[in-house]
């Protein structure tokens, strides 16, 4: 009778010293902001999908629409920048109020368009690099499954973009433009599951 007490006491002690599951949220937020480029603000939009508790993972897509440029008569230059990132997440899981940070790398896309009025499209360009991103913000969750985001972070393309698709125009491909870096500050709504 004494091994089985101390059988069960130890079985016990042993499964209350197991390590519990982790537990997991998955947060969905689709967003709109602004994106800062040399001083001019634009528009964005975009979405993220995190895993994760104290330490998680996510996929941000976003796109800003850079616009037209009116300086140059006649024709409509328009341009947008594409973001993918994979970020690593650090984030104060509990409570309404969740701060975190968030960091990582992934591809920043540039493409554009020249039209001509009666022509259409004359001329389009995409420039991509390998870029990555840092920045923070906070969840706020009035309820358990609904929440806003606030985010900033920054943008940084990891090299001078290369032209890597011009239509049209033949024998250009390796025309070097500048590194591109930006500020985006958005505010979306949080589904957590």
């Amino acid at each position: 009778m004494h091994t089985r007490f101390v059988t069960c006491v130890l079985a016990i002690v042993a499964t209350a010293a197991l390590p519990t599951a982790a537990r997991g949220d998955v947060l969905i937020t689709p967003f709109a902001g602004v994106s800062f480029f040399d001083g001019e603000s634009k528009g964005n939009f975009g979405a993220s999908v995190g895993v994760g508790g104290i330490i998680g993972v996510e996929l941000d897509a976003s796109q800003t629409r850079i616009g037209s440029f009116v300086d140059v008569p006649v024709v409509d230059l328009t341009a947008d920048v594409t973001t993918v990132m994979g970020n690593v997440v650090v984030r104060l899981p509990t409570g309404a109020v969740q701060p975190y940070a968030s960091g990582g790398a992934g591809l920043i896309r540039l493409s554009g368009n020249v039209r001509v009025p009666f022509l259409g499209s004359v001329l389009s360009a995409r420039a991509q690099d390998l870029g990555m991103n840092v920045g923070g913000g906070v969840y706020l969750f009035p309820s358990e499954n609904f929440g806003i985001r606030g985010d900033v972070r920054y943008f940084r393309t990891l090299g001078d973009l290369t032209l890597d698709e011009i239509t049209d125009i033949g024998g250009i491909n390796d025309l070097p433009l500048p590194r591109l870096d930006f500020w985006r500050a958005t505010v979306g709504v949080t589904f957590k599951f």
